[in-house]
């Protein structure tokens, strides 16, 4: 597995983008901005991380890895790039939001060094694409 920049036609990933996001709408509005890092087994992409600056904070926007690949690894490197970015361009924090009924990628990204700062009541609604009964939003950040 390698782990690069992605500098190609970013609708050849929207699959992966609705592996990690419900909303189509939402995908729309952000697929296209900051820097995509993509993990690679030759010349297939086989996950990505979306990565969007903000004001001394990055946050990862987008982490998503082909159904066929996960567990293997692919999330926790695509992580590791991310950080190595962020440091790499003196960003002191990555910060990443996740649904609340999503406890296994809360726990997931527990196990990688992120901790929990906030919860968004009310984030995730249908109005933005999100079916109803899922609104809250968990945010978790990384010291680097």
């Amino acid at each position: 597995m390698s782990i690069q920049v992605y500098d190609g036609d970013r609708t050849a990933l929207l699959p992966l983008f609705r592996l990690a996001d419900e909303s189509d709408s939402q995908i729309e509005s952000y697929h296209r901005l900051g820097t995509v890092l993509a993990a690679y087994e030759g010349t297939t992409v086989m996950g990505l991380a979306q990565l969007v600056d903000e004001e001394g904070t990055t946050e990862l926007v987008s982490l998503a890895v082909r159904p066929e690949c996960q567990r293997q690894g692919y999330g926790s490197r695509l992580i590791e790039a991310a950080a190595d970015h962020c440091r790499a361009n003196d960003v002191p924090r990555l910060i990443v939001g996740t649904g609340a009924w999503e406890t296994d990628t809360i726990v997931f990204y527990l196990n990688r060094g992120f901790r929990i700062f906030n919860v968004n009541r009310g984030f995730f609604t249908p109005a933005k694409g999100y079916a109803a009964g899922r609104s809250d939003q968990v945010q978790l950040e990384m010291s680097l």
